[in-house]
């Protein structure tokens, strides 16, 4: 059974179906919306009893998670509509969802706690990259915009690098592996070099990103020894 289930949730969140071409805006969003209620189903129902579900189910849902958190668009759209055909919500659950089992102190067998963070990390380095493609692709562009989609895409990624950083906030920190806070941190740095960027909407979205640091940096704690600091 849950073999099939697994498929039944692949197959309709992501059909292999390519959508009429006189889909309009509006089904679409309904169409992401119902492809939302999936997801939120998976993380209310199946996700809290992770620990009496098959390892191999749980594995293949961290994966979805995963699949879907990556900004995925319709195949057929114009540049005027790529805003909303990017599914974004539908990314932006999938990615909410999979921080909060990642960050689960329910989460408590080794297998669970591997394929959450291995998702986790695939997730953070895949955001490393696009922030990186993009610094470098603006330097090269000089004058000329760069694709929309490029940057929608490098505003997706800040703005789930926020809710990242915002469930940080609200986790106690040993529910966080070291590896995590290691690939956060190597974020900070490639998010200054963003700061030149010239499109609005990618300098507010970074501001967003940005803001959410100062929460974790404190000044060092000095280590008394023999009664001296």
């Amino acid at each position: 059974m849950w073999p099939e289930l697994a498929n039944a949730f692949e197959d309709f969140l992501f059909t292999k179906s390519i959508p009429p071409d006189n889909l309009s805006i509006q089904e679409f969003q309904k169409n992401e919306a119902v492809d939302v209620e999936v997801v939120q189903l998976i993380s209310t129902e199946i996700l809290p009893f992770a620990n009496f579900i098959p390892k191999e189910f749980v594995g293949q849902i961290m994966t979805m998670l995963n699949k879907g958190s990556i900004h995925s668009q319709a195949p057929s759209f114009t540049e005027a509509e790529i805003d909303v055909r990017m599914r974004e919500e539908f990314s932006k659950v999938c990615f909410e969802t999979l921080l909060q089992f990642s960050f689960s102190n329910k989460v408590s067998t080794p297998q669970e706690g591997y394929i959450s963070r291995m998702a986790l990390s695939v997730l953070l380095k895949r955001s490393q990259d696009v922030l990186r493609r993009y610094v470098e692709d603006e330097r090269l562009s000089g004058r000329c915009p760069l694709p929309r989609q490029q940057v929608t895409e490098i505003i997706f990624v800040l703005k789930a690098i926020s809710t990242l950083m915002d469930s940080l906030k609200k986790t106690q920190p040993e529910n966080v592996d070291g590896n995590t806070w290691a690939q956060v941190i190597a974020l900070y740095p490639t998010l200054v070099e963003c700061i030149t960027c010239s499109s609005s909407e990618v300098s507010s979205a970074l501001k967003e990103a940005l803001g959410p640091f100062k929460d974790f940096m404190q000044p060092p704690v000095s280590k008394v020894q023999n009664g001296e600091s």
